[in-house]
This record gives C-alpha cells, sequence and structure tokens, in this order.
C-alpha cells in the first residue's frame, strides 16, 4: 500500500479497502506488511475504543488534541501501548499520567503524530528519517529491525531509535488515518546538537575537540525569536508566472540549524594514530600549515578558540551550518543518475569553505570502486581524469544502538575518513565543475524543511498544506542576502516537470518593473574560474544587469524566450542546434564549441524534466529516457557565461543582479551556478571539450 489514501475522501477509502480484501482473496503473494485493516470509525475514536490505549487516549485528551483527531485527516499515529506509558512514568519515577502537565503532554502526542499518511510499507521506503515533521515541528527517525514473530523473521520499525512498532498490530487503518502501536514511547529531545553529540562515548575525541575549539558555543542556537509568519501573512497569496499560478506561503518558522559529521574514536586510531586532542591538532597541523608560527596557530586555549587555528579549521570543516537529514542532503529530482549522480555543494562552519556531497549509484561512468548507493563527502572520480582521484569519507546514516542522532537544532553522522579544505583537496575536489542549486546557497532552506523530495503535488489555494509547496520569502529571512524593498522572492517548490535543475527554482519580481538582488556567492579555492548562471528563457523574463564584486559584467543579459521562434533565432546567430542529442559526437563538440566562444552552453545532458503526462510520473526515482527529455534538447534550459577571472579563496565574493528592462512586473528567475576553474573550461586547440553532461 502507497499512500494511495492521501487524496480522497473516507467514502472512497472504504471502498478501496473492500476492494483490496477480494484483491488479497484473489492474489496470495501480496507482502504481508502492504496488508492492513480497516475499521469505520476515526482515530479518536480508536484510542477511546482500545483499552490497550486508554492510558495515551488520556494522554491526547490532556493535550488538547483529541477533537483534531476526531476530524478527517490524513494521520499516522505512533500509539504507545499502556505498558510502554508505564516504561515511560518509571523512567521519570512518576505513577500517573495526573503527574505530566498539560505541556509534557503535548509534546508526548505532537511527537507520536504525523499529519501523513505511512503505511509500513512506507516506512520501508524511507532513508533514515520520515520525510515529514511530526506536530512538534521535527522529523522522526525511522530504521528497519528485524524482530522473530512466532518462527518468522519479520521486518518492522524503531521509531527515533528507541520505540519499536509492534509488527503484529500495525498498519490499523481508520476513516482519517493510520495507527502503528509501539511498545516504547518515542521521545524528541530538546537539547542542542553538541548536548547529545556528549552522549556518543565512540566520538570522545572529536566531543573534545568541539570543546576546546569553542565550536560547541557556535551550535546552540535554535530558533530566530523575533520572526513571527502572522507578521507576513499579507504577502501570502496568488503569483503568477509566465502560464503558472504560483500559489505562495511564508515560512511557518525561521529556526537555526547543524550539521556534524563525527569520526569515531576508533577510525581515529586506526587511520591516523590520533588518540586524544592533541594529535588531531597534530595532524591538523600537516593540513593547515598557513600561520605556522602566528599565535592563533598554538594549542594554548585563546589559540584553539581561534577560526584561523588549524584545530579550528578542521573541526569546523566538519561541521554544516543548516540542518540537513540524511534523504534531504542530496536530491534525486531531475537528476538523471544513468549519467551522473546528485551532487550538492554547502558551506561548511570554517569560514570561506565549502564540502562537496555525492550520491554514488553503480548506473554511470563516475561510480569508479566507490561503494554505489552511498553518500560521500569529497569524493572525486572521473574515468578521463584519474589523477584527481579522491576516495572521501562515506555518510553512516544511523549512529549508535539507543543514542539519539537529531536534536531540536540539528543531527550528527559517523564518517569513515576525516575531511578537509587544504591543498589536498583543493587541488583534486574542487578541480571540477561545480553545478550549485540556488538551494545550496542558502542555509535557511535546508534548515526549514523548504525543499522536499516529493514532486508535483499542484499548485493551488489548498496548496499551503501540499509537501511541495511555494514560499515567498519576508525581507532579511536569508543571512547575507538584499533584495530591493518591494521585490517579491519566491521560491517555487520541487516539480520534476519544471525546466529547472532539480526541479525548483527561485524568481525575483516586482510589480515596479524593478528588481534587485545581491548575495554571497560560494566559496572556491584560489583560482581562474568562469562563473555560468543557469536558468530558464521565457516570455516573462527580464533583462538583467550582472555584477560581480560590484563591478559590471558585460552588456545586460537578455533572459527572455518566446517559444518556437528562439530556436530559429538561436540557429542564425549563435549556431544553437536542435535535436542535440541525435548530432555525430563531432557535431556535438563542434557546435558546443561554438556556443561557448559566444558564452552560452546548452543545458546539461545529465539533468532531464519529466515529458510525459504533464508530471504525472511523481517518483523521482522512476526518471527514465522513454518519460523524460534531457536539458540540452530544450531551446529554453541554457547556461550563460557570466564572468571570466580570479576567484580569490580568502575573500567572500558577491553577485548583484540588478533589471535594466521588466516593464509588466517581469521576473528575475535563477536555478543554479556554475563555478568552472580553468583546468575545466581552458581547453585550447584541437583538445576534447568540456563534456556536456
Amino acid at each position: 500500500m502507497k499512500k494511495f489514501y492521501k487524496y480522497i475522501t473516507s467514502v472512497t477509502l472504504m471502498l478501496m479497502a473492500m476492494a483490496s480484501v477480494a484483491l488479497v482473496g484473489c492474489n496470495d503473494n501480496i507482502a504481508d506488511e502492504d496488508l492492513y485493516t480497516y475499521k469505520p470509525e476515526m482515530l479518536s475514536d480508536y484510542l477511546h475504543n482500545n483499552a490497550e490505549f486508554s492510558d495515551f487516549a488520556a494522554i491526547v485528551e490532556k493535550a488538547g488534541k483529541m477533537e483534531l483527531l476526531s476530524t478527517y485527516g490524513t494521520y499516522t499515529c505512533f500509539a504507545p501501548t499502556n505498558d510502554a506509558i508505564k516504561k515511560y512514568l518509571d523512567t521519570y519515577g512518576l505513577n500517573s499520567i495526573d503527574q505530566l502537565s498539560a505541556a509534557d503532554c503535548d509534546t508526548i502526542a505532537s511527537t507520536l503524530l504525523v499529519d501523513k499518511l505511512y503505511s509500513m510499507a512506507d516506512l520501508g521506503a524511507l532513508q533514515g528519517f520520515i520525510e515529514d515533521q511530526n506536530m512538534l515541528g521535527r522529523p522522526l527517525a525511522c530504521e528497519p529491525i528485524q524482530v522473530l514473530v512466532g518462527e518468522d523473521s519479520v521486518t518492522t520499525y524503531r521509531i527515533n531509535r528507541s520505540a519499536l512498532i509492534i509488527y503484529e498490530m500495525a498498519n490499523d487503518s481508520v476513516d482519517n488515518g493510520i495507527v502503528h502501536p509501539i511498545s516504547t514511547v518515542a521521545e524528541s529531545s530538546n537539547q542542542t546538537l553538541p548536548t547529545i553529540m556528549r552522549e556518543d562515548a565512540s566520538i570522545s575525541i572529536f566531543n573534545t575537540c568541539l570543546e576546546i575549539t569553542g565550536l560547541d558555543e557556535k551550535m546552540q542556537r535554535i530558533k530566530d525569536p523575533s520572526y513571527d509568519p502572522r507578521d507576513w501573512e499579507y504577502m501570502e497569496g496568488l503569483y503568477r508566472s509566465h502560464e503558472h499560478n504560483n500559489y505562495c506561503w511564508v515560512p511557518q518558522s525561521r529556526n537555526y540549524g547543524f550539521t556534524a559529521f563525527a569520526v569515531p574514536d576508533s577510525i581515529l586510531r586506526a587511520e591516523y594514530n590520533i588518540t586524544d586532542w592533541e594529535s588531531m591538532y597534530d595532524y591538523a597541523c600537516t593540513i593547515y600549515t598557513e600561520g605556522a608560527g602566528q599565535e592563533y596557530y598554538g594549542k594554548s586555549a585563546e589559540a584553539l578558540r581561534d577560526e584561523r587555528n588549524p584545530l579550528n579549521k578542521l573541526i569546523a570543516y566538519h561541521l554544516l551550518d543548516r540542518k540537513g537529514l540524511y534523504s534531504k542532503l542530496y536530491t534525486n529530482c531531475t537528476i538523471f543518475r544513468n549519467e551522473i549522480n546528485p551532487t550538492e555543494w554547502y558551506s561548511t562552519m570554517q569560514p570561506l569553505s565549502t564540502v562537496k556531497v555525492e550520491y554514488v549509484y553503480g548506473t554511470n561512468k563516475f561510480r569508479g570502486q566507490s561503494q554505489i548507493r552511498t553518500l560521500y563527502l569529497n569524493r572525486m572520480y572521473d574515468p578521463n581524469r584519474q589523477n584527481l582521484t579522491n576516495r572521501g569519507a562515506i555518510v553512516s546514516q544511523t549512529v549508535g544502538e539507543g543514542l539519539v542522532q537529531e536534536a531540536v537544532n540539528g543531527v550528527y553522522y559517523y564518517i569513515d575518513r576525516l575531511i578537509d579544505y587544504g591543498e589536498n583537496t583543493h587541488n583534486t575536489v574542487f578541480n571540477t565543475r561545480m553545478r550549485i542549486d540556488f538551494y545550496d546557497i542558502w542555509p535557511e532552506l535546508m534548515t526549514n524543511d523548504i525543499r522536499t523530495t516529493r514532486t508535483g503535488e499542484g499548485d493551488s489555494p489548498a496548496s499551503k498544506d501540499a509537501a511541495a509547496r511555494n514560499y515567498i520569502f519576508p525581507q532579511g529571512y536569508f543571512d547575507n542576502v538584499e533584495t530591493n524593498e518591494d521585490g517579491d522572492f519566491i521560491y517555487q517548490g520541487c516539480r520534476n516537470y519544471y525546466w529547472s535543475y532539480e526541479g525548483d527554482e527561485f524568481n525575483l519580481r516586482s510589480d515596479n518593473n524593478v528588481y534587485d538582488i545581491t548575495f554571497n556567492l560560494p566559496s572556491v579555492p584560489t583560482g581562474q574560474y568562469q562563473i555560468r548562471l543557469g536558468f530558464c528563457l521565457i516570455p516573462t523574463r527580464g533583462i538583467a544587469q550582472f555584477y560581480v564584486d560590484g563591478l559590471p559584467q558585460g552588456i545586460p543579459l537578455d533572459m527572455r524566450g518566446n517559444g518556437g521562434n528562439f530556436s530559429g533565432i538561436w540557429e542564425a546567430r549563435v549556431g544553437w542546434r536542435s535535436n542535440y542529442t541525435n548530432l555525430s559526437q563531432d557535431a556535438k563538440e563542434q557546435t558546443r564549441k561554438e556556443l561557448a566562444n559566444q558564452g552560452w552552453y546548452y543545458g546539461p545532458r545529465g539533468v532531464r524534466n519529466i515529458s510525459t503526462g504533464g508530471g504525472s510520473v511523481k517518483d523521482d526515482n522512476l526518471l527514465s529516457a522513454s518519460n523524460s527529455s534531457p536539458f540540452c534538447n530544450n531551446n529554453g534550459t541554457v547556461r550563460r557565461l557570466i564572468y571570466t577571472g580570479p576567484l580569490d579563496g580568502n575573500v567572500q565574493h558577491t553577485m548583484r543582479i540588478r533589471s535594466t528592462y521588466a516593464v509588466g512586473g517581469a521576473e528575475l528567475m535563477f536555478d543554479y551556478l556554475e563555478i568552472v576553474p580553468k583546468s575545466v573550461y581552458g581547453i585550447e586547440g584541437e583538445g576534447k571539450g568540456e563534456d556536456d553532461l
């Protein structure tokens, strides 16, 4: 059963339930976890009518949530049995639920309720966390566990590393949801990330380094108390973009978040002979040699807290300034994995540094010797440039048994190697074309769960509750971004049928025909680079002047396009060729060079948008050559050269985009950047040019 409850009425649900019973009679091969029972009652009735859950029902009542569970909806309830509640009370030295406050009850109930349906089969498709947040606004960790039922070994799931779903009682469906009874109360931690990490004895050296560098103090922020979404509700509503109606909503929170990639003590000892913080410092000095002899370079308490200190740099590079759940550290949306791996580039807490995150599949030439379906940090492999190979670090989905992995403001993972932003990393990992989605650039997006891994859920006034909804951001929501005061800064949620890299895009528009935005560019090692903008040519786009570090770059860029006529214009002016993928290899290379000489590039061949049924394929894992079209064949999905020149890795560079023509409220569309070192773009003479992926 795959979430078919989602958009149907209770009457339809009953009909489908009866139909499924009939199907079971005809097919004895349906997996047990896909079977479910149906009861003509609401979730509130279920809790009241089953004596085994009477204590949890009392908690839900005291939390004031029982009335909510009596209304139609799509709830998943992880319901603790009375025995589970007793164990919980015993843990805290309590005798009865009467000793729990209303706030305590609200925390318990909200932790165990999710406003989306997840059957056991759905839970099995997850990667570490339930995508939709619970009613406490937190994701729930979910991991498969093998248990014995009689003599049979079956798969059930553990929630938040503590509460086991009782297999024999799971998948109990009611009119407005589904119930999974649990044997222990699953709790959400109210502690910050450094606090929960201190409970993990297997990373004691890493934790000590966090403390002596003072980096643990930089990971204490939880929420911006000054942000109230009610102050900005007047901004919500319909915004039209070309032929699309975009209903946009303000974020409901402005939280702060962090991610830590910690190397266990056992690996530090075995791989690096590191046994304490001092030997970790000595190792860091071999990576970060700049500044040796300076006061900040030493081992004093004051020096270690200086962000220029080698140990401080090394540990900070293992920390992200965003809360990154495993399945959301990358996306499959529009990524054609037969040809490329999903890859992201994120800032770290080491100033002016970036880390590469790559999910490796076994279906393309970039696999090498790496493990398939595995998340890597700072991995580099290209069969055509094997001298640049870097193994990178593997990210484990879970941590030790019984440990809390997700804090109120972050999450941590084990990795099996140290990573760094030293010379070798610069020369290998960053010696490649970096394609950076704008979603990667602003940490607030990931921390506040702005992007979903679902696509194509529709766009209507009801989309405020959809996973793939659009957002409009108030002034000041993002650090390091400045927009004109009347600018509508919009995020269009992921749709795998959009002409957008990774399915999402940003728009900036103004009813006064002016848009203006300045933001920090991602940091890269010192060198010569090209910066390109990936965007979609559509008639409603304007004409914009680009600036890097305040200096104008070339003439204003006309970002408008007019469908079929555009092909003819480009073919005549710059040599653009239709049906690019049908050309011979020589013709492809020739037309790419001709366009590059004029500052234009085809859209990437390894990126595709769903083309059948207007987005009818909602699962990004089903993207294929038969149901999608490559960006390189689309005359609207293009890349434009913005800047060629030096970038200093010790300086924060900026980009500004200002409208020069935006009559009729035209919009700026910015989708992704490419930052490309000269070693990649600077192929001269008869050499083989940059690939088209």
